[in-house]
């Protein structure tokens, strides 16, 4: 069906979305204080003046940033594989669906292993204080669940080498 289909692009151009999101955000932990500072995995703001981490950050941030940047390219393989099945169903001997399928799973996977240490992480090396999770840590989280979601609604599509309906 036509339908599986098309939820499954919309799914998947959302995860991608919320995922970049994500990625390029400054607001993944805030302090609870007048200052108004808040935390991504890019930069660190106060009062709305933002610098770069610097040069020397922990070894997290690495681990983070490398399986969120992973997550999206296999996001986008797994869209622009969805788009390519309209046209064709197989890339030589490969199916495209099945290729969208793994890539949603890879990107939910490697979502969740960045969102994972980024909670174990210890935010207090940064900024002294409250901290709460923000917006942005949402969002990822978000587009965790929403590539599974994803990668259940494609495994269910007609074409899939797993879809006997």
């Amino acid at each position: 069906m036509v339908l599986f289909r098309i939820a499954s692009v919309i799914l998947a151009l959302l995860s991608l979305v919320l995922l970049v999101v994500a990625l390029v955000s400054d607001n993944w932990v805030t302090v609870t204080d007048a200052e108004g500072r808040h935390l991504g995995l890019w930069k660190i703001c106060v009062q709305q003046i933002c610098i770069l981490h610097p040069i020397r950050v922990p070894g997290f941030f690495h681990t983070i940033r490398f399986f969120m940047i992973l997550a999206m390219f296999a996001g986008f393989l797994s869209f622009f594989a969805l788009i390519a099945s309209f046209f064709c169903s197989h890339f030589r001997s490969v199916s495209l669906i099945l290729v969208s399928t793994v890539g949603s799973f890879s990107a939910g996977v490697c979502a969740m292993i960045a969102l994972a240490v980024f909670t174990n992480a210890d935010c207090q090396i940064f900024m002294s204080g409250m901290l709460s999770y923000s917006w942005s840590y949402g969002l990822g989280w978000l587009s965790f669940f929403l590539y599974l979601g994803t990668g259940a609604v494609t495994l269910l599509t007609p074409g899939s080498s797993y879809s006997r309906v």
